[in-house]
């Protein structure tokens, strides 16, 4: 016989969307990087959707960064992903990194906590 546990997560319907991309810039333009990043961070932050947007430096590589954002719904990403806040983060991604690797996942609650 199954648990509680499991009649509860049929009532659950939250899912977000993550999606992460590693980026490796030029030493050179790490700085321009990060200045461009640090401005579109409140902007992005402010989109309809945006639960969180954030940059972390690999501690082994200063070159290199992971930026992950969550979205309450796909089409709050999509509609980001349309946005002149997109396109501005894209060209710096374009014009001053070397490497760039994105993925998105979508996340459903599997249960409740007591």
């Amino acid at each position: 016989m199954r648990t509680d546990r499991w009649t509860r997560v049929s009532h659950l319907s939250a899912t977000m969307i993550v999606c992460t991309t590693r980026i490796t810039v030029m030493p050179e333009k790490r700085k321009e990087f990060f200045q461009t990043i640090n401005q579109m961070l409140g902007p992005i932050r402010a989109t309809s959707g945006c639960l969180s947007f954030n940059v972390y430096v690999d501690s082994t590589d200063e070159n290199s960064s992971l930026l992950i954002s969550e979205w309450d719904m796909e089409d709050d990403l999509n509609a980001h992903l349309r946005s002149n806040d997109f396109a501005i983060l894209q060209g710096a991604m374009a014009v001053l990194g070397t490497r760039t690797e994105e993925s998105r996942a979508l996340i459903f609650a599997c249960c409740q906590r007591s």
